[in-house]
């Protein structure tokens, strides 16, 4: 009798655990409601988009635009992407700004052609950037020191994109040391607007729109060209050897001798020095963004037209890299060569 007592017991306080794991599985991720989940480096043209529903289903997408990777069967270059579905669970609290999140499925969506051509541009589904099945990340809430977040995924916080980098974080923060990859949480708008104010051009019609144009660089691939029509600002992407390169323009009044920081990046540059990039005067520098990752950043200002110019590039090595060099190729003088 007293087996049989000290059985129903056992069963009835795992009836209770179980009903007390479904009751506070909802409330978690019922935080969540109304907030957009992305991952992307802030100056691409690619991202992996999130939304994640109280009961830790979500769903989501990614595309990667590569308007340089073109052909003749498709001039307007490539997209690479998806959409997709899954569920995720609560599997642990580290501490009281922390938990561990983990990826139990992740299911692309049915129908998603593998590739396709139309109207000049290459579709291509792939697999999503930045998320897994099977893989256990972190969540860090609004208010958790900066310091605490894992080195190399600091980058992906955005963090120190600002001028003044806040020592704690501002939004909720959700990585991967895994797929190395960090997901920014926002408060979704509820007005409805233009999502991505940048406008995807080819040069030509960059040229046609706005009179500024670039330099391609010997060697560069997948290259893309936008423009910021609300800011007159303008920007080419590249890679060379696999590493990032965005270079911008924009047209301001400066006075001789100053120079105003139009990259989007806000590092605390070191190494800095004085350059010349045709017959501009400018500087470049250099900071660490992880403990392996670096990024360079040139800066020069062209007086006669008033044009700001940048042009920046995320690597893992340095050494052997000009990035000045790059920068005179780039730079293509308004008032012809000199």
């Amino acid at each position: 009798m007293k087996k049989m007592i000290s059985w129903m017991l056992c069963i009835m306080l795992m009836l209770t655990a179980a009903c007390a794991c479904a009751e506070t599985a909802e409330p978690f991720f019922g935080t969540f409601a109304g907030i957009e989940w992305s991952f992307s480096s802030g100056v691409g043209a690619w991202s992996t988009d999130l939304r994640i529903l109280e009961d830790g289903s979500f769903a989501g997408e990614f595309h990667d635009s590569e308007m340089g990777e073109s052909a003749e069967t498709y001039p307007n270059g490539t997209v690479y992407g998806c959409s997709f579905t899954g569920t995720m669970s609560l599997a642990e609290t580290v501490d009281e700004n922390t938990w561990k999140i983990r990826v139990d499925t992740l299911t692309m969506d049915e129908g998603q052609v593998p590739e396709a051509i139309d109207d000049g541009i290459r579709y291509v589904t792939t697999e999503p950037y930045g998320i897994s099945a099977g893989d256990e990340m972190l969540l860090y809430k609004p208010g958790t020191p900066v310091e605490a977040l894992p080195e190399e995924l600091v980058f992906w916080a955005h963090v120190m994109d600002q001028e003044n980098p806040p020592a704690a974080l501002e939004t909720w923060f959700l990585c991967s040391a895994k797929n190395e990859s960090g997901f920014v949480g926002f408060a979704a708008e509820p007005a409805v607007g233009m999502i991505n104010p940048w406008v995807d051009l080819t040069a030509e019609e960059l040229l046609a729109e706005s009179g500024l144009s670039f330099g391609v660089p010997e060697g560069a691939k997948n290259v893309i060209y936008r423009y910021l029509p609300s800011q007159g600002l303008a920007e080419m992407q590249f890679t060379i050897d696999g590493d990032e390169f965005c270079a911008r323009i924009l047209p301001v009044a400066l006075e001789e001798g100053q120079l105003m920081n139009i990259s989007g990046m806000y590092f605390a540059w070191e190494y800095e020095e004085p350059v010349t990039v045709g017959r501009c005067p400018g500087t470049i520098g250099q900071a660490q963004t992880g403990s392996e990752d670096w990024v360079e950043l040139c800066q020069w200002y062209d007086l006669v037209p008033g044009l700001m110019y940048s042009l920046s590039v995320s690597t893992t090595d340095l050494d052997g890299l000009d990035l000045t060099a790059v920068a005179e190729q780039v730079y293509v003088p308004v008032q012809g060569e000199v």
